[in-house]
């Protein structure tokens, strides 16, 4: 990790060891499939195998008949509302009438054993009439195509218009214009999806599973099953990466797994092969962008005019608010007087789309970040210096006309990141295209193209975090916290640790408020049942939200503590300080062991209750307004190596600046980065969802390709300080953005190295070599 942040005394901004990582790598963390209870039962679902169908029976006949079968569940068996919609209610959760998309649960059923119940699930016969698909999204919005919903599939609509785009194109000197097309991406979590459902006493039911946002599940699970949420308990067990895959699908698997035990009576446990989870998750949305930018001759932007088509899949799930985000967002990091930018979620009959790390901008990136390139070379201006002229700094307004005042640190990513890659001299002096890229030579004489390629490019962006304008009712965190008497801590947050190390940084947190070790810390993992609905664990918000909370509830216990100490001590409550175990004041201590006693025998409380809730944010139907009340900035540069004659694309290193607000713990963060950078790899060269008439082609690690450790190239990680003032101790979220810039740095990189520029991702090595070979033939 660079040294461009700031170190503090106290447990924040130090390198603290991951609380949980004992757990984890000795095998003692219990994930879902660990729990085990006595009369459990096992499900599993059955597929339609057929894309678009009206459901006309179910028959399980033959399915009686597998030995340790216990029930079949169909539609007409939920108890309540046959609906999981998390923004539209559009979603059924058992197709009892109509399929639209092969992952589509037509029933469940439930046996003794996994295998039991999946052989009685392959043994359901369906009656189903199929019906004409649509497995395109622009094709979705012809007059004549088959109609997936009701209405119009093209059904949600964004936009951002500012100024006067006519003139601004008028006022330009060179416009370029490209179209952008982007593919699924899967979230290839460690563990997959995943619920166990146990019913209890008095008409209630506790639902176990590997999830990030239980308030969701909890609602979801309330509504199927038809009783109130005070019936309805979620607890989030120890859960193997999410990455915006397990934001609402699990209100997908925990609601069936509930309806199966509420029909059985016994608690009944839903987990997913790999299979299973590749066909039923959501992938990250596949786009159409098309790009207009306009800019005089010395590279100051003037109009752009950009065009989104989100493919939702068969549900809206999460499409509005990732439209929503894509939209105020394509203009990227800059300063741009007139924009129209326009968004539109369409229904297909393929795999639901939903979050995944970045939420509906690393597609736009791609377009914007490319244009820029592409009017840089036009110009003769260094790319980064155009982006410089460009960027977003306080005093700046953004697309939707939000001014910014505080913690804006993209100029600063952009410089550290040019300075740390070498990029001046690299940009200039090793290019492979220089002397070696098969152009004529004066006279027309052929040089013959070197094997190897090299190029180096930049890509930057900025983020809202946390849920932003369209999201602002769901905007709030809590926490309560209980001193012991003994001077441990135990705290129960909202926000849900899935690898990204928030029980450390929270425990840092309390850790420094209080003074005590970060050792006497323990956080829960979230339990519905202790804590008020605290949104959803997405967005990049969890640290800024949850450890606003957590902050709030420990200021509140140390108030009682200094008031304790204070009259041990002598001296004003406000002139006691903490730190290392210890409460200090009139040149006297005490222990936080000896307060929290002398707390107990008083018979004063040491529990509290903390509450966030988001700044306020607007945006109105032009798209104008301050839709997020804060923004994380980045810039990665790639450097690459092309085989001319495979077409493979080697990432030789990444630099990433990131500008964080407030490191808070260097290791964690390092961690974040460098997944984040493998992420973007993988968007940019080689994650290809192969699909055919709205079946997946490649529902295994053996057909999807991801990048391995032997793909990872050098990264080199620089963590940039402009402190947000409302933040926990200045920091930002950090969740989202290290997965955002890569793709497209690589893809400029690409360009740079072969002079081609690459409007599809992922940039394949067969891509690359067709498009060599036809310039070779040309």
């Amino acid at each position: 990790m660079g040294q461009n942040a700031l170190h503090p005394s106290g447990a924040v901004g130090a390198p603290v060891r991951r609380v949980d990582a004992d757990d984890k790598v000795t095998g003692r963390a219990r994930y879902l499939d660990d729990i085990v209870l006595p009369g459990m039962a096992h499900a599993a679902l059955v597929f339609p195998g057929v894309p678009h169908a009206n459901v006309r029976g179910v028959d399980d006949t033959r399915a009686r008949s597998v030995e340790g079968f216990v029930a079949t569940v169909t539609a007409a068996d939920i108890p309540g509302e046959n609906q999981v919609g998390c923004v539209d209610r559009d979603q059924p959760l058992l197709a009892g009438e109509r399929v639209r998309y092969s992952g589509d649960a037509v029933a469940i059923t439930v046996a003794e054993s996994p295998t039991a119940a999946r052989e009685a699930a392959r043994a359901v016969a369906l009656d189903l009439e199929e019906l004409e698909g649509v497995f395109d999204a622009e094709k979705a919005l012809m007059p004549d195509a088959p109609r997936v919903h009701e209405g119009d599939n093209a059904y949600l609509q964004y936009r951002v218009h500012r100024g006067d785009v006519d003139r601004g194109f008028d006022e330009a000197d060179v416009i370029v214009e490209r179209t952008f097309r982007t593919n699924y991406q899967e979230h290839s979590y460690l563990e997959p999806l995943g619920a166990l459902a146990v019913p209890e006493d008095g008409g209630t039911i506790t639902v176990y599973g590997t999830m990030q946002c239980p308030y969701y599940v909890q609602k979801a699970v309330a509504g199927v099953l038809g009783i109130p949420l005070a019936r309805v308990r979620i607890v989030q067990t120890v859960t193997g990466g999410g990455f915006g895959g397990k934001e609402d699908v699990p209100n997908e698997i925990c609601a069936c797994a509930a309806v199966a035990a509420w029909r059985t009576g016994r608690p009944v446990k839903l987990v997913h092969t790999r299979e299973e989870d590749f066909y039923r998750s959501s992938k990250r949305h596949p786009m159409v962008v098309r790009y207009k930018l306009g800019a005089t001759r010395d590279g100051r932007f003037t109009a752009a005019d950009i065009t989104i088509i989100a493919d939702a899949g068969a549900y809206s799930t999460l499409t509005p608010v990732v439209l929503f985000r894509s939209v105020a967002h394509a203009t990227g990091p800059y300063e741009i007087p007139n924009v129209r930018t326009d968004g539109y979620g369409v229904y297909t009959n393929r795999q639901t789309t939903g979050a995944f790390r970045g939420f509906g901008q690393p597609q736009t990136i791609f377009a914007d970040e490319s244009v820029i390139d592409e009017i840089a070379d036009t110009l003769g201006i260094d790319p980064i210096e155009i982006r410089l002229a460009n960027c977003l700094a306080v005093g700046k307004r953004t697309a939707t006309g939000q001014l910014l005042e505080e913690s804006v640190g993209l100029p600063e990513t952009l410089e550290v990141a040019r300075d740390e890659s070498g990029w001046l001299a690299k940009r200039a002096g090793e290019s492979a295209r220089a002397g070696s890229d098969g152009r004529a030579e004066p006279g027309g004489a052929s040089r013959p193209r070197e094997r190897f390629l090299r190029g180096i490019g930049v890509g930057a962006i900025y983020y809202g975090v946390s849920l932003g304008a369209k999201g602002l009712a769901l905007d709030a965190s809590g926490a309560h916290l209980n001193l012991y008497r003994d001077g441990s801590l135990r705290i129960a947050v909202g926000g849900t640790e899935m690898g990204q190390g928030l029980l450390t940084v929270l425990s840092q947190m309390a850790s420094d408020v209080l003074g005590i070790p970060v050792a006497s810390v323990h956080v829960d993992h979230v339990d519905t049942s202790v804590v008020p609905d605290s949104g959803p664990s997405v967005a990049s918000r969890t640290t800024l939200m949850t450890g606003n909370a957590v902050i709030g509830a420990a200021t509140k216990i140390r108030r009682t503590l200094a008031g304790v100490a204070s009259g041990e001590l002598g001296g004003a409550p406000d002139e006691v300080r903490f730190e290392k175990g210890r409460a200090l004041s009139n040149g006297k201590s005490i222990g936080i062991e000896e307060l929290a006693e002398l707390c107990w025998v008083r018979n004063i409380n040491t529990a509290e209750e903390g509450w966030y809730a988001a700044p306020e944010s607007t945006f109105d139907d032009n798209g104008q307004g301050d839709a997020y009340a804060v923004y994380s900035f980045a810039t990665q540069i790639a450097e690459v190596e092309v085989d001319s004659r495979t077409g493979e694309v080697h990432v030789l290193r990444m630099t990433a600046a990131h500008d964080v607000g407030r490191v808070l713990n260097p290791v964690t963060l390092e961690g974040q980065l460098q997944g984040g950078v493998l992420q973007g790899v993988g968007m940019a060269l080689y994650e290809s969802m192969k699909t055919d008439g709205g079946v997946i082609l490649t529902p295994d690690f053996s057909t999807y390709i991801l990048p391995t450790s032997l793909d990872t190239p050098e990264i080199s990680c620089h963590a940039i300080e402009a402190p947000y003032s409302k933040g926990p101790f200045g920091a930002k979220g950090i969740g989202e953005t290290p997965a955002m810039p890569g793709a497209v740095a690589i893809a400029n990189a690409v360009a740079h190295a072969t002079g081609m520029r690459f409007t599809e991702l992922p940039i394949t090595a067969e891509a690359v070599r067709l498009r060599l070979a036809q310039e070779e033939t040309a």
